[in-house]
């Protein structure tokens, strides 16, 4: 009802206002519509798209509607966005940036920093079923992560959508999955909880050849787990007049899974001579969980558009690895060593945020707020290992560890909007104090503000032209400030730095968006410089650690759009080309590297009959720039098809993911003192059978 006043009050002015933060707020969407058409501040709401992509400045997937990742896991969703790719790992990079804000219903939670690929690799699509990104977040939103925002949130349900929605999925290797919906609306109360199993059979395979002076170390690992991922949330609305919504939020994550892993490693001399050969056997239990409390006050004043929110979510993530390893010497079976190490991570954060909106009588649209944040992280590991004679385990001091970091960030904000005829501004400022603190040091503060500007014309009914300018910063997590090597995964030895700086991000982009009947289009142009940017490098010990590599930029243009041509036919493309630089000197590199990236997508979907629908999509990664190196190219296409029955009551959904096994991800390295080559691969031609019954 909201969005349907909107959209009359600025039809009668020509004006096109809406925060953008409404369409990232899941209370927001509680008695929303669900089939609409409209544009609102160069948003486009369209509900049934057949491959789910839609937007301007916020694009957004409705994952029940993209046929070949609606199965999948959000990793796989993301590929389907324009610009944002995934790797084998489930690490996101979006405009040729690794670090995007994430947020979950428009809130930072600590599930989705470090270990945020293992959990986008698991984490089903459907639970979060739209996703949304923008390179030009709103002023509402705490200012993390560089290229800009990605959101994830539960699509909307009103009394008109099924009371109960009932998922069951199967697939090759192993693989299952089901899920429940509940959407109820007994009087002033909302009620939606929601529900997900997840089983699946993973394999990875691990190859690296390390050749240095001393010789060449080659390390093969072929591993396999099978998780269980519980996802559960509920969110409960209660209307306490006409104009104010309460809402209370709780969410819970459960990931757990056991895994194998041998680890084979040959040192060879100069010469080609074998030096040294061992088999190193790893038993690996995992567990990740994690769980919110929310709960959100909206109130609306007389005008829609006058607003006033509170938000306070309290969110925990927990990290449990526990691993046993076992070093055989080939060919004999003699255990030459035995040692086990024990991580735990725990994670408390606190968000409170106030937001206050008004739009005036001569068109000034005012908005202003405060965000407060607070971060407790603990890390322990404890290392032992065992005497083959007297079988007592001894501590190993040197890979035995406890450590705590605190983070209290405090920021105000506000806004301006103002709109002509055909032209509108606005210009915004955060400003923040940022306080961390580490065990044993002294707590450090800084204060800064992150300006923005924007300006936009109308051109003609379609068309839009911005402008826009806006600074982002990128934080250290705890992990990457410990000073401690974490030797967990020994394919991928990683140690912490504490001298790490904050990243600073100047952002300046010039986009359009044309919207006609059958045919949207959204060219931009983008430029990022950063300074202090935060990226990890290798050693020669082979241990991989975070370092800010001086000063870096990136050019690039995005093009994004689709077509209908007829009514059973919509084709979707994107395109992504960067020119990225990084300059190292300053901190010892020997260059300044660039070189020109690019990311290709397209889909085509169509409906054969009115119940029957599939859809063909797939992307191309050019070779990817590292500061020692390059990620060499890879490629995916996938499948889906959609069956209704029942007078679409029951949907029949086959989809097939990496069909021609493409994804294969191989990491080079070529500095003076060594040359390596990385090669990862896992789960080829993923393929999943699902039924959806709608009561």
């Amino acid at each position: 009802r909201l969005f349907l006043f909107i959209m009359v009050f600025n039809m009668k002015r020509n004006r096109i206002i809406i925060p953008v933060v409404a369409l990232l707020s899941h209370t927001m969407y509680a008695q929303t519509p669900v089939d609409m058409n409209l544009q609102l501040q160069n948003v486009e709401i369209q509900g049934k798209r057949i491959a789910g992509l839609n937007g301007g400045e916020v694009k957004r997937l409705q994952v029940d509607k993209n046929l070949s990742s609606m199965t999948g896991t959000v990793s796989e969703a993301f590929r389907q966005m324009p610009s944002l790719v995934t790797d084998i790992e489930g690490g996101v990079t979006y405009r040729g940036s690794g670090k995007a804000g994430m947020l979950i219903n428009g809130i930072p939670y600590g599930l989705l920093e470090e270990y945020s690929g293992d959990v986008f690799i698991q984490l089903p699509a459907l639970f979060f079923n739209r996703i949304s990104m923008s390179a030009l977040p709103d002023i509402s939103l705490v200012p993390d992560g560089d290229a800009g925002v990605l959101n994830l949130s539960s699509t909307n349900y009103t009394k008109s959508d099924s009371p109960l929605t009932v998922t069951l999925g199967a697939g090759l290797q192993e693989r299952y999955n089901a899920g429940a919906i509940v959407n109820l609306h007994p009087g002033k109360f909302h009620i939606i909880g929601k529900y997900n199993y997840r089983k699946e059979y993973r394999e990875r395979s691990f190859d690296k050849t390390t050749k240095t002076d001393a010789g060449t170390t080659i390390m093969n690992n072929n591993a396999s787990a099978r998780p269980d991922v519980h996802l559960a949330d509920l969110s409960v609305g209660y209307d306490l007049t006409s104009k104010d919504l309460l809402t209370v939020y709780g969410l819970y994550h459960l990931m757990d899974y056991s895994r194998y892993g041998g680890i084979n490693n040959k040192v060879l001399n100069p010469d080609g001579s074998v030096k040294n050969q061992i088999t190193r056997h790893r038993y690996n239990d995992q567990r990740q969980d994690a769980y919110a409390l929310e709960a959100r006050w909206n109130h609306y004043f007389s005008n829609p558009l006058d607003q006033l929110s509170v938000t306070f979510n309290y969110n925990d993530f927990g990290y449990d690895e526990d691993n046993y390893y076992e070093n055989e010497k080939p060919g004999t079976g003699t255990i030459l060593k035995k040692d086990n190490m024990f991580i735990n991570q725990d994670k408390h954060n606190y968000y409170f945020s106030a937001a206050f909106s008004k739009l005036f009588a001569d068109e000034w649209y005012f908005k202003a707020g405060y965000i407060g944040r607070i971060k407790d992280e603990t890390y322990r590991t404890e290392t032992n290992d065992i005497g083959l004679d007297d079988n007592n385990w001894t501590p190993v001091a040197d890979k035995t560890y406890d450590y705590s970091f605190n983070r209290n960030t405090h920021l105000l904000y506000a806004s301006v909007d103002r709109h002509w005829d055909r032209f509108s501004a606005e210009a915004g400022l955060q400003a923040e104090v940022n306080a961390q603190k580490f065990k044993t040091q002294k707590s450090n503060t800084r204060f800064h503000v992150y300006p923005r500007v924007k300006f936009s014309l109308q051109t003609g009914n379609a068309g839009s032209l911005s402008l826009s300018y806006l600074q982002r910063v990128i934080r250290p997590n705890g992990a990457d400030l410990s000073p401690f090597t974490n030797y967990s995964d020994p394919t991928h030895l990683s140690q912490g730095n504490p001298d790490l700086k904050d990243e600073f991000i100047h952002s300046l982009e010039l986009s359009y968006l044309l919207v006609a009947n059958r045919f949207r289009f959204s060219p931009a142009i983008y430029y990022r410089n950063k300074s202090n940017r935060i990226m990890e490098v290798i050693n020669e010990e082979s241990i991989w650690q975070k370092e800010n590599i001086g000063h870096s930029q990136a050019l690039g243009f995005e093009l994004s759009g689709n077509w209908n041509p007829i009514r059973i036919l919509n084709i979707g493309f994107s395109g992504n080309v960067y020119r990225d630089e990084i300059d190292g000197r300053t901190v010892g590199y020997e260059e300044k590297k660039s070189m020109v990236c690019t990311d290709l997508k397209g889909s085509v979907s169509i409906y054969i009959t009115p119940t029957t629908e599939f859809q063909l999509d797939g992307f191309f990664i050019s070779d990817q720039l590292t500061p020692q190196g390059k990620i060499k190219s890879h490629s995916s296409v996938n499948a889906g098809l959609s069956q209704y029955f029942m007078h679409r009551k029951l949907r029949a959904n086959l989809s097939i993911n990496n069909i021609f096994d493409s994804l294969e991800e191989t990491t080079l390295i070529d500095t003076s003192k060594m040359h390596m080559e990385q090669v990862r691969n896992r789960d080829a031609r993923v393929t999943w059978l699902t039924l959806t019954y709608s009561l």
